[in-house]
């Protein structure tokens, strides 16, 4: 992809940009698993929220018509900021190594789709909780209020997230129709457990994971870690992942 000249970034250099992934098609049912964790950085959320809309339509819109088990879904998103967006300069400042601090990973693009999934999911048979995690909360006020969501600023691993959705927690049970925004960039883990409806074990776990490498590979990680050690008491742990980079 050739970007064109633009005054306002550069007037003469012509850049060029190569993107990888997602490529789309999941090698799991997810409907086939109790819990599902769909895990993403930045522009991989594209893959995790055709996830989530298929698998909360199929719960919900078609009532299990295919047998669905999916009773909990925790979906996280890693981004660096609620900046404008702009694809064309989010191609440049990647070609150019220049700050994106502020164009990258934009909630607004997204929050259409993941506010008409949380409130088919508000109420029914499906437990979603939203957790958008960011390295800069540059502009509080761009927050969106999403059914059961929560902003954190701060980089969650694979790992902790596994383990939070994991583990019953009986000392919140609260819920809210407003997001949960908590400024704490020293929390060491997001409190998602109490934020979904404990289900039990042995019902099976679903993994997606879609983003950059590091994400993916770290995802891979954690499963193979926990399956080793917890996977019969789980009724298994799968998952699938996609490589997005520019």
């Amino acid at each position: 992809m050739e970007l064109e000249s633009n005054s306002e970034l550069d007037p003469e250099v012509p850049v060029q940009v190569m993107i990888d992934g997602p490529y789309g098609g999941c090698s799991l049912d997810l409907g086939e698993y109790e819990s599902i964790l769909l895990f993403s950085g930045g522009g991989g959320a594209t893959f995790t929220i055709g996830l989530l809309d298929d698998i909360v339509g199929r719960c919900v819109r078609l009532r299990r018509a295919g047998g669905e088990k999916t009773q909990r879904i925790e979906f996280a998103w890693c981004i660096q900021s609620f900046g404008e967006f702009s694809f064309t300069k989010l191609l440049f400042c990647f070609a150019t190594h220049r700050s994106c601090s502020r164009i990258i990973g934009s909630v607004k693009w997204f929050t259409p789709f993941l506010m008409d999934i949380a409130n088919t999911a508000a109420g029914s048979s499906v437990d979603l909780h939203i957790s958008i995690f960011v390295t800069c909360l540059c502009d509080p006020e761009a927050v969106p209020a999403i059914p059961n969501s929560e902003v954190t600023v701060e980089r969650p691993s694979a790992r902790s997230l596994l383990e939070t959705l994991l583990n019953p927690d009986d000392t919140s049970t609260s819920r809210s129709d407003s997001p949960d925004v908590n400024y704490s960039a020293d929390r060491e883990k997001n409190d998602m457990a109490g934020k979904l409806k404990w289900a039990g074990l042995g019902g099976g776990v679903g993994v997606c994971a879609s983003g950059p490498e590091s994400l993916t590979r770290e995802a891979a990680n954690a499963v193979a870690r926990l399956g080793m050690m917890r996977g019969l008491e789980l009724g298994g742990i799968a998952l699938h992942s996609e490589v997005f980079s520019m």
